[in-house]
């Protein structure tokens, strides 16, 4: 198989994992569309939500559910500061990403999202940067301006 960042990253139980069972791993994203985004992906390479088995289906669901359920308890700032010193240099976009993402951590008392959009690019045509199963889930705050999710995140 092809170097695989999902996999990598379960293999080598990456610091960049936030969450972990016998199905699904998550991690945050290194360039964030918002404060707290996150991906799931299943611990199997598979490359299309038509792959997943049943039991899959169901258990994704409930991941999801466990890791917002976490959410006050992640070291966001450490884990923004780590992709920061990974970066090379020209990647501007994941460092003033994670730049933002500290700045706004660091005004608000406490991240409390008011809502979120999630969701699955399937096909290379939808934006899918990776041939590994994966689901974005990024928070929204009442603080900052994504009103209308994924269509002007990206």
């Amino acid at each position: 198989m092809s170097h695989c960042k999902f996999c990598d990253m379960i293999e080598k139980n990456a610091y960049d994992i936030i969450y972990s069972d016998r199905l699904y791993a998550a991690s945050l994203d290194n360039c964030p569309k918002n404060v707290g985004h996150f991906l799931i992906f299943t611990r199997r390479h598979i490359k299309s939500v038509f792959d997943l088995t049943d039991e899959e289906m169901l258990e994704g669901r409930k991941v999801l559910d466990r890791v917002l359920k976490d959410f006050p308890n992640i070291d966001f700032i450490g884990r923004y500061r780590h992709f920061i010193s990974l970066a090379p240099a020209s990647d501007k976009k994941v460092i003033e990403r994670c730049h933002n993402a500290v700045e706004f951590i660091e005004r608000e008392s406490q991240l409390e999202p008011s809502g979120f959009s999630y969701g699955v690019n399937e096909g290379m045509d939808s934006g899918k940067e990776h041939d590994h199963l994966h689901m974005h889930v990024v928070p929204a705050y009442t603080n900052s301006t994504n009103r209308r999710g994924f269509r002007f995140l990206f």
